[in-house]
């Protein structure tokens, strides 16, 4: 899976324009980006197997941050079962299950 699949439709090619139009290399392939982590500005390309990272320090810094929880996406708590109640309710289909004799 790549950065292009986990990106809404354009959203790769438009930072690909931006990157190109504000880069001052000759070479119009090139992308340059960001550090997440350091900010250092790196070459986002295949030769980089840390991108979108500079380093592999920064990378595992990064998934620290995750698993600690420094990091989060809002939302609800996956431990909240907003349908938990349905399954109380007798019009709900059972599946894979013995009938009571």
């Amino acid at each position: 899976m790549s950065l292009k699949d986990l990106l809404p439709d354009g959203t790769y090619d438009e930072i690909v324009r931006e990157a190109k139009n504000n880069s001052c290399e000759k070479d119009s392939s090139v992308i340059k980006t960001r550090c997440p982590m350091c900010k250092k500005e790196i070459v986002y390309d295949i030769n980089n197997p840390f991108r979108p990272f500079c380093s592999e320090k920064c990378r595992i810094l990064d998934l620290g941050e995750w698993a600690s929880n420094h990091r989060v996406i809002k939302g609800n708590s996956v431990l909240d079962d907003e349908d938990a109640d349905l399954l109380d309710r007798a019009d709900t289909p059972r599946y894979n299950q013995k009938e009571n004799d």
